[in-house]
């Protein structure tokens, strides 16, 4: 310490009068002593206050705290100072609404890679997540173990596309209308949110209504509920044509009530029905429903339906614009959900157009299909009644099983032609379009459009018979040239789907819609007084 430092300060000159306060302390202390330090700085003892309102200030500037190394002032990071708790608290709320933001964002991106996988398209507010699995019914929305367990039984493993994002907008209490591909599991996708929001069988009257445009779906939606209730005592109950005329719903314990909508316009204006606590109203192939034959029936039916809380929800193949506007005036908030493109057939159908230049020229094209490759079940497609008992007529000498369905026969004959079928004691059913929308028969190999389809939307839920639950399915349509002005659209739908289209179809200038009723040639070239 002897050693002569002084050359380390050369050129540095001091204000002796801003530091004289600093020297006579020194001064002090190398007095006191005796042997301090011959250096010409020493560390220096601070008032403790002085320190505490030091750190203070610079806590505020943000700068850290100082020491004093043999006599040199070192800048170096110090350990925090325990914070008051107000300080505390602001830090903890902070780092938490940090958190959840980071989870949100997370929450987020993980929705959208989801829908995208699956080809979900969402538009509305605060859209709830989709689900991941079916195991979320029960974490998330306390699903009961019986419907989880009617779910695995029934085969259901995965959610397809529309059940992931329509049943959490059901469950958290939005309304929705919904379009995805026929075949899709759009019954499943209304059914289960509201056996979950329902919970228990009630003695509080109808807490639910499903309206379908035909009687075949009514009943074959009817029976699909109670597979899904299996094991709970729901009361569900299909509005048939003996309740309208003698039954009494205000007496009749019903949880679930399914029907056609003149039928339950019929029991509203009888009074059979009191409708004020419904707790869901589901319109299925609600663009069939909001035609003007129907729209009368179902404005009577969402009056009824006068809960204020009541959650709607429209679901179909087909979504046109008028019946979203429609549908807009009548729902609150509405989440709406588009499975792949909107109005747009299954990609698992192949299908095929074919030219046969006349109505005999269509009977042989038929023929001769069946002759090299009849591939039962077969459902064949015609323009009206009238037809379809005249082809019917032809085919049932050809050593076919065939049956015919039509909104002109008794109830009971229609159930059992379209039971046979899917009994496979039938191997052809001809039906008119009564049978288009939402029946679900299982494993039928091909559809045939024997006349072209009145519109898109026909031929859309026409095809859709074949090809669901992910199988594949063959689609045939026979035209002729007064089909031709209309090609393009149906040209239109096989290209959006993914079928290859000749080119010169696609040449063909774009013709608006419109119901599409040739005055056809008769099918048989004999009356049908003359067939055996």
């Amino acid at each position: 310490m002897g050693k002569d430092t002084s050359f380390l300060f050369s050129g540095i000159s001091f204000n002796k009068k801003k530091f004289a306060n600093d020297f006579a302390r020194f001064k002090e202390k190398e007095q006191g002593n005796g042997n301090g330090p011959t250096d010409d700085f020493d560390s220096r003892k601070l008032d403790p206050e002085e320190v505490a309102v030091s750190v203070r200030k610079r806590k505020r500037k943000n700068v850290s705290v100082s020491e004093t190394v043999e006599g040199f002032s070192v800048f170096k990071s110090s350990k925090s100072v325990p914070l008051s708790i107000d300080e505390q608290n602001d830090q903890d709320e902070e780092n938490q609404l940090s958190r959840k933001k980071k989870d949100l964002n997370w929450q987020i991106e993980r929705d959208a890679l989801l829908r995208k996988k699956h080809l979900i398209h969402v538009s509305g507010n605060n859209v709830p997540s989709p689900l991941q699995n079916f195991a979320e019914l029960s974490s998330s929305y306390g699903c009961e173990s019986y419907l989880l367990h009617n779910l695995a039984e029934l085969g259901f493993e995965e959610p397809t596309p529309i059940q992931r994002q329509a049943i959490p907008v059901l469950l958290s209490g939005r309304e929705c209308f919904a379009c995805a591909p026929t075949g899709s599991g759009k019954t499943l996708a209304f059914v289960c949110p509201m056996l979950i929001k329902l919970k228990h069988a009630s003695k509080d009257g109808i807490r639910a209504v499903i309206l379908c445009p035909t009687r075949e779906l009514a009943a074959q939606t009817t029976r699909e509920c109670k597979r899904m209730a299996k094991g709970n005592k729901f009361r569900i109950k299909l509005m048939t044509k003996e309740l309208v005329r003698n039954g009494d719903f205000s007496k009749l314990l019903c949880d679930i009530l399914i029907s056609t909508p003149l039928r339950l316009q019929l029991a509203i204006r009888k009074k059979k029905v009191d409708l004020s606590r419904v707790e869901y109203l589901v319109l299925d192939e609600s663009d069939k429903l909001f035609e003007l034959g129907m729209l009368k029936q179902i404005d009577s039916v969402a009056k009824a339906c006068s809960n204020t809380s009541v959650i709607r929800s429209l679901f179909s193949a087909t979504l046109p614009d008028f019946v979203e506007e429609l549908a807009r005036t009548i729902m609150h908030d509405a989440v709406r959900v588009i499975v792949g493109r909107k109005n747009t057939a299954s990609d698992t159908i192949k299908q095929k157009l074919v030219f046969a230049g006349s109505e005999e020229g269509k009977l042989l094209a038929l023929r001769q299909s069946f002759a090299e490759s009849l591939n039962p079940p077969v459902l064949i497609f015609v323009q009206n009644k009238t037809r379809a008992n005249e082809l019917y007529e032809e085919l049932k000498f050809d050593s076919i099983r065939v049956g015919v369905v039509h909104s002109d026969l008794a109830q009971k004959l229609r159930e059992n032609a379209v039971d046979d079928f899917r009994a496979g004691n039938m191997w052809v059913l001809i039906a008119t379009d009564v049978v288009a929308r939402g029946l679900d028969f299982k494993g039928v190999n091909c559809v045939i459009n024997f006349d072209f389809p009145d519109s898109a939307a026909a031929y859309i839920h026409r095809i859709g018979r074949s090809g669901r639950a992910g199988r594949t399915g063959e689609a045939i349509t026979f035209y002729t040239e007064d089909d031709v002005p209309l090609l393009r659209n149906i040209a239109n739908v096989m290209a959006a789907s993914g079928c290859e289209v000749p080119c010169w179809i696609m040449a063909l200038p774009k013709v608006k819609w419109r119901r599409h009723h040739p005055e056809r040639e008769s099918i048989s070239t004999k009356p049908l007084d003359q067939k055996e």
